[in-house]
């Protein structure tokens, strides 16, 4: 798939922007917070429904668009998108909500969502453009927080499969509800044969949720460990290969069927349940499960160099858009942001390799031409940003 069109209406320090990538690689590059990343931002957006930087909507309407007499302020992101099925238009647009709207609702924007100029959910939104983004963040993925690590099996599988994000968005809301009846037990609000009662029910339905996501992660991971073997081979020359392990919360014994994984996660809650009721959290599921990656044995979370650690950041970036060729029959769009010069010589050289595919659009930010040779310059577009305009050349 590729962006045929992207158009922006007051969104970040975009007043308006009209921008047409080729099907190839687009470079854009300009000085700092003069609108690449942003650019980047709109198109990650229109794919997830939600901002790789920030989780407050508000941020992403102009200040212009505030200050001048439109009621209400709003940002508008749309995009035409070529598939291998056929073309489609996605649309999102914000609209700030008023301080009394803000104090009733909760939420200080709410957000309208077209496919095909029909309104949807955000949910039904998500896997019509898909986007694999890498920034200078994603160079923590092997050492950082294992949310970090969850997030980025969620986002490709979200993107993938219409009936996990809903799954996953589900239980997610029953793990906040089961925590919250943990919590009135233990703060006395609820007494303990009222809450288990309760917890009988959302145990259920947390269970049969948690073992689809927890199934369709293992079998994620078997399909990356495959693909990403030789990507970082191929980026570091290292004899040994790289291996990913899935490190769940609870012991399922090697079984990966969803039906094995439910049973297994429903007998370790009830084993678990009075720790849960005196900690008031839920200890047990795929929100507390991590990856971890080895060489030779060898944890590089923990011992690996920094080198290392981002050569694994990078293929498991590769790897992904490799995965979701595989699985949907489409190339995703492969967005890098002002990464290759957080690379060294070796490892960006590979990168600039691997992303010339003649079936892959590919956008590349970045503050330096100086980071690339003139081989790469010649044969991409290049667009140059400057003060929320994007200029070709």
């Amino acid at each position: 798939m590729h962006i045929l069109n992207l158009s922006l209406r007051h969104f970040r320090n975009y007043e308006q922007l009209e921008f047409t990538p080729g099907p190839g690689v687009s470079l854009i590059y300009g000085n700092n917070a003069s609108g690449k990343t942003s650019l980047l931002e709109a198109l990650f957006y229109l794919a997830t429904t939600r901002s790789p930087r920030t989780t407050n909507d508000r941020e992403l309407v102009n200040w212009h668009a505030r200050e001048e007499a439109v009621a209400p302020p709003f940002a508008r992101i749309a995009a035409d998108v070529q598939q291998v099925s056929g073309y489609i238009k996605i649309e999102v647009l914000i609209q700030l909500r008023s301080q009394e709207q803000h104090e009733n609702s909760g939420g200080g924007s709410q957000k309208l969502v077209r496919l095909n100029q029909r309104v949807v959910r955000a949910l039904d939104l998500i896997g019509q453009l898909r986007v694999v983004l890498f920034t200078p963040d994603d160079l923590t993925l092997v050492d950082g927080a294992p949310s970090n690590r969850r997030r980025y099996l969620d986002m490709t599988l979200s993107q993938l499969d219409p009936h996990y994000v809903r799954t996953l968005s589900r239980y997610n809301k029953l793990v906040q509800t089961r925590n919250a009846m943990l919590r009135a037990w233990r703060e006395r609000r609820r007494t303990l044969r009222s809450v288990d009662e309760e917890l009988a029910y959302w145990d259920d339905e947390m269970i049969t949720a948690g073992g689809y996501v927890l199934a369709e992660r293992l079998q994620a991971v078997a399909d990356v460990n495959t693909l990403i073997k030789p990507i970082f081979q191929a980026n570091t020359g290292e004899a040994q290969e790289l291996h990913i392990a899935y490190r769940p919360s609870f012991d399922f014994a090697g079984m990966t069927e969803a039906h094995h994984l439910v049973e297994q996660f429903r007998q370790t809650l009830q084993q678990r349940r009075s720790e849960e009721l005196k900690r008031g959290q839920t200890l047990v599921g795929p929100q507390r499960d991590d990856l971890l990656f080895t060489v030779g044995n060898v944890d590089l979370g923990r011992y690996g160099s920094r080198g290392q650690q981002r050569s694994v950041a990078l293929a498991l970036k590769l790897a992904e858009v490799e995965l979701m060729r595989m699985r949907s029959g489409d190339a995703p769009i492969l967005l890098l942001d002002d990464v290759l010069s957080e690379l060294d010589l070796q490892r960006r050289k590979y990168t600039l390799e691997a992303i010339r595919h003649p079936h892959q659009q590919t956008i590349v930010s970045s503050t330096d031409l100086g980071t690339f040779d003139g081989d790469f310059l010649s044969a991409v577009d290049r667009w140059r940003v400057e003060q929320g305009r994007v200029y070709r050349g």
